[in-house]
């Protein structure tokens, strides 16, 4: 599991940008690693905003107004967890490299 921000920074998020980052070059090694040489398929769901609760948790007044507005166009986690069926679904010869979920309506 991912996140877009590991494909699109933000001046405001960089040290959670690098981590992101960082989470889609595991899944990337493994890939060359364990689906080339034992068949193993490797795949990364990156989702955009999912409404976990989060929002609701910001304890800043300000950052937990922006956090709720952003989440108003978040999709559900059975969104997500719908791409992971997907994903696992395919034929054994098909590997799904990174499949991106977002809301339709986020622009980043």
């Amino acid at each position: 599991m991912d996140s877009v921000a590991g494909h699109h920074v933000s001046p405001s998020a960089c040290v959670y940008c690098a981590t992101k980052f960082f989470v889609q070059a595991i899944p990337e090694s493994m890939r060359k690693e364990e689906c080339v040489r034992d068949g193993i398929r490797v795949s990364t769901i990156i989702s955009g905003v999912v409404d976990t609760g989060w929002a609701y948790k910001v304890a800043e007044v300000e950052s937990r107004r922006v956090a709720k507005e952003l989440n108003s166009i978040a999709i559900a986690p059975e969104d997500v967890a719908r791409a992971v069926l997907f994903a696992l679904d395919q034929p054994e010869n098909i590997t799904v490299n990174d499949l991106i979920v977002s809301p339709t309506k986020q622009d980043w």
